[in-house]
């Protein structure tokens, strides 16, 4: 099973530097130890999505975000609470939510000790999407409301701001 599962992370691996991803649909997220052993895959995920400019009809930005959902829905391993960061960022702003839960989902897995300061790891998933916002090669643009959060982060008062 471990042979198994190393094979298909070094192809995945290779296939994404390839600027391709992974089949997701050959990794199981039925029970606990599954979405476990899919954190690799998520960290993946996030980083092809971080790493790649936003494209609307991009289908590997559709599948990776697809993933990433299916993963935070049903780990039982963290807990993502995103009610209010959606008023933050925008109700019905899919595009950049997208973005938020990609930086997110990275900080959480990378970062396990800090897992259990939300306020943190809400600074750090913002930043990032303010960060890929600004940076214009990514073609997503910031919103009124996030140019706000920009503010807000210049004047190191970004934590206040999320509260």
């Amino acid at each position: 099973m471990k042979k198994t599962f190393l094979g298909l992370l070094l192809f995945c691996c290779t296939q994404l530097t390839a600027q391709t991803i992974p089949n997701y649909d050959l990794i199981k997220l039925q029970k606990n130890t599954d979405y476990k052993k899919a954190e690799p895959f998520v960290i993946l995920a996030a980083n092809f999505l971080l790493s790649t400019p936003f494209k609307i009809d991009s289908k590997d930005r559709y599948n990776s975000l697809r993933f990433i959902s299916q993963w935070t829905n049903g780990t039982t391993d963290y807990s993502f609470v995103m009610e209010d960061m959606m008023d933050k960022i925008g109700k019905g702003d899919n595009d950049h939510l997208g973005i938020y839960v990609a930086a997110l989902s990275k900080y959480t897995i990378e970062n396990k000790p800090v897992v259990k300061n939300t306020i943190q790891l809400r600074v750090e998933a913002m930043t990032t999407l303010l960060n890929y916002c600004q940076d214009k090669n990514n073609n997503l643009r910031l919103t009124k409301q996030l140019k706000k959060l920009v503010e807000a982060k210049e004047k190191g008062q970004l934590e206040q701001a999320l509260q």
